[in-house]
């Protein structure tokens, strides 16, 4: 791209009804990653969830999930422990708002595509066993968590013979969070 690049990225995102501005953060001779957040943002928010590695401890997530009420989704009895664990450690690990929010939207996204997984939506207190359409479900989005074709990079087309894609700054933390997620919803 040119030096009017940035602003000829805009119209063309503009034209394919992608809104709202998107930034530049590289370009090689094959792809432009664009993103919509400030410099800085994935920095600060890996290290935002580096202050609460209890998010990555199953025995302290399971210890909130065990006491939910039976009649609670799997999948929503795992994002309200993962929720838990982040309210009570907040204020002493100084997470503000916008913090919190962050993590909580990454969570909220491995929730419902575990949900997506688990279509058989069972419940806590339900003697379940996953399916194995379920259990494929979760083998084909695990896999494609780490493909070129990754769930976690949205393609929005070429322009001038470059792919323009946007990655999510979250997507290791949101792999380890779904396997997570998974083994404690299907106990297996």
């Amino acid at each position: 791209m040119d030096t009017s690049g940035p602003a000829r990225l805009e119209a063309w995102l503009r034209d394919r009804g992608i809104d709202g501005r998107r930034r530049i953060v590289r370009q090689s001779e094959s792809a432009v990653l664009v993103s919509k957040f400030e410099p800085g943002f994935a920095a600060r928010l890996h290290e935002a969830i580096d202050r609460v590695p209890e998010l990555f401890d199953a025995s302290a997530i399971s210890a909130r999930y065990q006491v939910s009420n039976p009649m609670t989704s799997r999948v929503e009895a795992w994002r309200l422990a993962i929720n838990g664990v982040l309210a009570d450690l907040a204020e002493a690990r100084r997470l503000d708002r916008d913090q919190l929010a962050e993590i909580r939207a990454g969570t909220d996204s491995v929730a419902a595509l575990l949900d997506s997984a688990l279509w058989s939506g069972p419940t806590v207190g339900a003697d379940w066993t996953p399916s194995e359409s379920e259990r494929a479900a979760f083998r084909e989005a695990l896999a494609r968590m780490d493909d070129d074709s990754s769930i976690f990079t949205r393609y929005y087309g070429d322009l001038e013979g470059k792919r323009v894609e946007n990655h999510c700054p979250g997507s290791a933390i949101a792999r380890r969070l779904f396997a997570q997620a998974w083994s404690l919803c299907t106990e297996t």
